[in-house]
């Protein structure tokens, strides 16, 4: 529970200190900091890295560092959308030529569930992180053009949306996807619920 709120704490810094300057190559110092400062407790409380926060890690560092050294924020807005071009690519890499669905892998012991439902999330998620990287695109660069907002209004924007706004529809998707799941495979959920349900009592 603790390593979750760590790796919280720099998109909260990183928001906070936003929103009371207004610098966005500021708040892009701060959470390339308290990056690097999240990964050192987590290796020292660890003696690991997970995988997702050494991604993560080498991103920030990506756009990061440009965006300081530069002076230029429209580096880091690029963030959201490579990264989501990535997490397609991967799915797309995994499911389509190496035929191995990471859902599956990453969850199949825990979840038991039909490979045809871990391959339709995964094809769904894999739409959805397209489309999330447009859209960061869309917000970062285009909002003064097709809206009626200064330059300052979408800088702002972007930021809540990079903060919380793309979380917040990434928790939604997932409860549209697996509405449409269960609706879908209803036995497979029924049978899955019961096999986690017996597990349970038998621990």
């Amino acid at each position: 529970m603790f390593l979750k709120l760590l790796q919280v704490v720099p998109v909260v810094i990183f928001f906070v200190c936003y929103k009371t300057t207004n610098d966005l190559v500021l708040a892009t110092t701060l959470i390339v900091i308290s990056c690097v400062i999240a990964s050192a407790i987590e290796y020292v409380l660890t003696k690991t890295i997970s995988r997702m926060q050494i991604f993560m890690l080498v991103a920030i560092l990506a756009f990061g560092l440009p965006t300081i050294l530069l002076k230029d924020p429209a580096i880091i807005k690029w963030k959201v959308t490579v990264v989501n071009f990535i997490l397609a690519l991967a799915l797309f890499v995994f499911q389509y030529i190496l035929k191995k669905n990471p859902f599956a892998y990453l969850l199949g012991k825990e979840i038991p569930l039909p490979d045809e439902v871990f391959k339709i999330f995964a094809n769904c998620y894999m739409v959805f992180f397209v489309l999330a990287g447009l859209l960061n695109i869309v917000i970062a660069f285009y909002l003064p053009s097709l809206f009626d907002v200064t330059e300052a209004q979408a800088e702002d924007i972007w930021v809540s949306y990079k903060s919380y706004g793309n979380a917040i529809i990434n928790f939604v998707y997932t409860l549209i996807v697996l509405g449409y799941l269960m609706k879908k495979y209803p036995k497979a959920f029924s049978e899955c619920g019961t096999m986690l349900k017996n597990d349970k009592n038998q621990k």
